[in-house]
């Protein structure tokens, strides 16, 4: 038994332990509607239309083919993809044969993957020949412990293709309360943390989305958020199949582009963070449009101005423009707002409860309706736990409410206010990033005495991530210093900070620790450009 299996089991045992059924089971549900509807549409990719019985052919060829090389049910598949037609047949391949599914960032380097792929014991792993300056089959090859079966996808060496050319097998899925996929996220903790749903608390997620935002045959979804991360990946590989949508995905996020295809295909959908609906709001005033089909944008995963809301109202009068708010271990936790009209009046708000939420003081009790507090919270969507025991430690009320890391306060008895973090993360274009990861890297560089890493707002990613340090004396230490030794630690780009900022000392407290609260005032008002030495 690997460490994920065993770890899955332990957590099965937690939750009670008693699968629920095929209900919520995409293994299940895509043989169903695949064979009700064959010819519909799933999944388009620039000229490639997927419909459910050609996605679900390629995903048994798959899955048998994976079994004829010795990967047997249980074991961890990964997938390091743009948003590509592939890895939505690779997902429903392991819904189908019982395999844990990782998906991986594209901006993830040496130093997330050596610890991620050991950590899930990845049996298996598609990444591109390249992708943009990246070699990543030469990426691969510098890792610690590379999984056994490495594929490529496109390019002319495409294992992909050659994988799809197998007989179909019997699929044996794996029950609703197992594991289906580890997604990983950056805290506070310094480390990746591995995010475990199962395959009943993924259709929670579509369950709740859908309901609220009424999704149905009649829409389309364009996705430019990553599929290696909760958001690009429900949106991709559940809600097509869950509601009988359509899927548009876009490799890259460009905003004059997203315009032309949200026309073309006549979406209705789209989820994003800040960047996206600001960059679509200009790009659709340059190209003259409302964007007439778009009749819902949700909007979360990074500090979102209740200006910037109503800009996308007045910019697209057919949708719903809203703040939403979730994480990876709860993800859809406050889905949005439900009209136009409440849309403007909620424009300061996250969205509407949709889980047995509480809001708590520092005893842990509950507080009043609109006082703030730690926000704590429970769903039939909630994650699992951690692919690491003790990363659970902490993260849990006494009676099972998840602590969610921000400070927020309950208005009018339905919505969420954001007002603040617990966690020291940054969310940088609706990604979390750990200053801790970047810190103790930045505390290897022989010139450095002192270094602090802090996010402050940024009206383009939502926050800039800005690093200040204290070099040693006599030492000098650059931007471009900065940088290169980031690059040789082999961490990823997103990771890297976009201002520097050298200090004779940092803000210190009574015990010597360093006051971010302050030091992040005064870069706020400071507000240098970045690349600033």
């Amino acid at each position: 038994m690997t460490g994920l299996e065993e770890r899955a089991r332990q957590l099965r045992e937690r939750h009670g332990g008693q699968p629920v059924g095929p209900a919520r089971n995409l293994a299940h549900i895509a043989r169903q509607q695949a064979e009700a509807d064959p010819d519909r549409v799933v999944i388009i990719d620039a000229e490639h239309r997927l419909t459910r019985a050609g996605m679900l052919d390629k995903a048994l060829r798959l899955g048998a083919a994976l079994r004829q090389r010795g990967i047997g049910a249980g074991a961890a598949v990964a997938f390091q993809l743009p948003n590509w037609w592939e890895a939505c047949v690779i997902n429903l391949a392991c819904a189908l044969y019982g395999y844990r599914l990782v998906p991986l960032l594209t901006i993830y380097r040496r130093a997330e993957l050596d610890e991620i792929l050991p950590a899930c014991e990845v049996a298996a792993v598609f990444i591109p020949e390249a992708l943009g300056r990246t070699d990543y089959p030469a990426l691969y090859a510098s890792l610690a412990s590379p999984p056994a079966h490495i594929f490529t996808v496109r390019g002319e060496g495409d294992q992909f293709a050659a994988l799809l050319q197998a007989e179909p097998g019997a699929p044996e899925p794996a029950p609703d309360d197992d594991a289906k996929m580890v997604l990983f996220t950056s805290g506070s903790t310094g480390h990746p943390k591995g995010v475990i749903h199962s395959h009943a608390s993924i259709a929670a997620i579509i369950e709740a989305g859908a309901a609220l935002w009424s999704i149905g045959p009649e829409d389309t979804f364009y996705v430019p958020s990553p599929i290696g991360h909760i958001g690009g990946s429900i949106y991709a590989f559940e809600f097509p199949w869950m509601t009988g949508c359509t899927t548009v995905l876009a490799e890259r996020w460009d905003p004059d582009l997203a315009v032309r295809e949200i026309e073309a295909h006549g979406a209705t959908f789209m989820a994003g963070a800040t960047p996206f609906l600001s960059g679509l709001i200009a790009a659709a005033g340059r190209a003259g449009t409302s964007l007439p089909s778009l009749r819902r944008f949700i909007c979360g995963g990074a500090s979102v101005p209740p200006e910037l809301i109503r800009r996308g109202l007045d910019a697209f009068p057919g949708a719903v423009v809203s703040r939403a708010y979730g994480s990876s271990e709860i993800p859809i936790l406050c889905p949005g707002i439900r009209s136009r009209d409440e849309a403007f009046r909620r424009a300061d708000t996250d969205g509407e409860i949709a889980a047995d939420l509480v809001v708590l003081d520092a005893a842990g009790r509950p507080v009043p309706e609109g006082m703030p507090g730690e926000i704590a919270a429970a769903a039939d969507r909630m994650f699992l736990g951690y692919l690491n025991p003790a990363d659970d430690v902490g993260a849990f009320t006494g009676d099972g409410r998840f602590l969610m890391g921000d400070l927020g306060r309950i208005v009018d008895g339905k919505y969420i206010q954001i007002t603040g973090r617990t966690k020291d993360i940054i969310i940088r274009k609706g990604e979390n990033i750990s200053p801790l990861e970047i810190e103790n890297a930045l505390a290897r560089h022989p010139a450095l005495r002192q270094q602090s890493v802090v996010g402050v707002p940024d009206p383009e990613r939502g926050e800039m991530v800005v690093a200040v340090v204290v070099p040693k004396e006599g030492a000098r230490f650059t931007f471009a210093d900065m940088i290169a030794h980031l690059e040789a630690l082999g961490m990823a780009k997103q990771k890297f900070p976009e201002r520097l900022e050298i200090v004779e000392a940092l803000p210190m407290n009574s015990v010597g620790k360093v006051q971010k609260q302050a030091l992040r005032a005064t870069l706020t008002q400071t507000g240098q450009p970045e690349g600033r030495a």
